[in-house]
C-alpha cells in the first residue's frame, strides 16, 4: 500500500508536479515487474483543477474544495492512466467515504473488489470522495485512509510518502536545536507524540500528526509501515532492498481477524455504554459484556448497532456489535432481576478493545 500526500504531488505553487508523479508511477511499474501487488491512495484533486475554473466566488471553503475536488479528479485521474499505459499497467478508481467502512456490506464489497482488480493485475487508484464527505462522514486526511485501506486488504506494508526525509524528533522552533531522523519505531512514545505539533503543510489536510495516527493504526493491524519522502527517487524499491531511508514503524500486534478489523472502523454511533469496574476487568479478561456490568446508556441505537464502550473514568475501552437496543438496556438496567437474564448484551467475539 502506498499513500502519496499532495505536498508530494504538488510544487511550492501547489499545481502538480508532473516529473514526481511520473517517478512515483515508476516505482509503482518497478514493484509489479517485481510481482509485488500494489494499491495507490492518492491526493491531488484540488492540485490538479488548477486552470481549469475559478472558484474563489463560492464563499463556503468547504464547497470551494468540494468543486475543485470535483474538477480536479478526473484531470487526476487522466494523468495517472497515460502513466500508467506507459508501463503496461491498467487502472482503476474508487472514491470512498468514512461511511462506506461504517457499514459491513459495503465494507466487505470494497475489499471483494479491491481484491478482484489485483486478481486480474489491475492497479486500484484510491482517493477519498471529497465531493460527498461531510464532517460525520470523513476520514479527515487520507493518511487515516490508507491505513484503513490497508488493513481492510491484509496489505503487509503501508508506506506513507510525504514531503519529510522520515520522522524527526528534537529541535525547536527557534532553531536552536537540530533534529534527528529516527530511524525506527517499536512502539510510538509519548515523547513522539508531543513533537507532534498539528501544523498543517500548505494545500493538505494532514501533516506529520496524521502519519503518526496512521502508523499506529497500520502496526496495530500487524502491518509494518513507513514514513519517507516521497521526492526521493525509487524511495519503495530502495526501502525494500534495505536502504535505510525514513522511519520503519513496526508491526505492534498480530493481525485481529477480520471481523475485528471492521469494528475499527464501525464506530459512527450515538451510542454509549458505560461499564462498572468489575465489567471492566472481565472486558480485560476476554469475557462478554453482561448486562449486569453496565451502570449507564448513552445515545440511541438499535439492537446490531456499533456502540462505543467506557469505564467509569470516561476512558474508552473499545467498540462492540451490541444485542439489546438502547431502550432495552435501559429497562434492564432498572429491573436488577433481569440483568442476570438473558444474552450477553456484547458477545466477546463481537467486541474490540483499544
Amino acid at each position: 500500500m502506498i499513500k502519496v500526500g499532495t505536498n508530494v504531488l504538488t510544487r511550492a505553487n501547489q499545481q502538480l508536479d508532473y516529473n514526481v508523479i511520473h517517478q512515483i508511477v515508476e516505482q509503482i511499474g518497478a514493484l509489479r515487474r517485481a510481482k509485488h501487488r500494489v494499491v495507490l491512495v492518492t491526493s491531488g484533486a484540488v492540485g490538479a483543477s488548477y486552470g481549469l475554473g475559478d472558484f474563489a466566488g463560492e464563499r463556503q471553503e468547504l464547497v470551494r474544495k468540494q468543486m475543485a475536488s470535483a474538477v480536479g479528479q478526473p484531470r487526476l485521474m487522466q494523468i495517472y492512466t497515460d502513466f500508467f499505459r506507459e508501463q503496461n499497467i491498467a487502472v482503476a478508481q474508487a472514491l470512498l467515504t468514512r461511511g462506506d467502512f461504517s457499514d459491513r456490506k459495503r465494507y466487505l464489497n470494497i475489499r471483494n473488489v479491491v481484491d478482484g482488480l489485483l486478481e486480474m493485475a489491475i492497479l486500484p487508484i484510491i482517493n477519498e470522495n471529497d465531493v460527498v464527505a461531510n464532517d460525520a462522514l470523513t476520514f479527515g486526511d487520507n493518511d487515516y485512509l490508507s491505513a484503513a485501506v490497508a488493513s481492510m486488504i491484509g496489505a503487509d506494508r503501508l508506506f506513507l510518502l510525504t514531503s519529510a526525509a522520515g520522522f524527526f524528533l528534537g529541535g525547536d522552533p527557534a532553531g536552536r536545536k537540530s533534529t534527528r531522523r529516527v530511524p525506527e519505531v517499536q512502539g510510538i512514545t509519548p515523547e513522539m507524540w508531543a513533537s507532534c505539533e498539528r501544523t498543517l503543510t500548505v494545500g493538505g489536510t494532514g501533516g506529520m500528526l496524521s502519519k503518526l495516527k496512521a502508523a499506529e493504526m497500520a502496526t496495530g493491524f500487524g502491518i509494518r509501515a513507513y514514513v519517507a519522502s516521497g521526492k526521493e527517487p525509487d524511495v519503495v524499491p530502495r526501502i525494500l532492498a534495505g536502504e535505510p531511508l525514513g522511519t520503519m514503524f513496526h508491526p505492534t500486534r498480530k493481525r485481529p481477524r477480520s471481523y475485528r478489523q471492521w469494528l475499527h472502523f464501525a464506530t459512527l454511533t450515538t451510542g454509549r455504554i458505560l461499564v462498572d469496574e468489575g465489567a471492566h476487568r472481565a472486558l480485560r479478561n476476554n469475557k462478554s459484556l453482561l448486562p449486569a456490568g453496565i451502570a449507564k446508556v448513552e445515545g440511541e441505537f438499535n439492537q446490531g448497532d456499533i456502540v462505543e464502550i467506557y469505564n467509569g473514568q470516561e476512558e474508552k475501552l473499545g467498540v462492540g456489535l451490541v444485542n439489546y437496543s438502547a431502550q432495552e438496556l435501559q429497562a434492564i438496567i432498572k429491573d436488577k432481576s433481569a440483568r442476570t437474564r438473558g444474552e450477553e448484551a456484547i458477545h466477546k467475539d463481537r467486541l474490540l478493545l483499544v
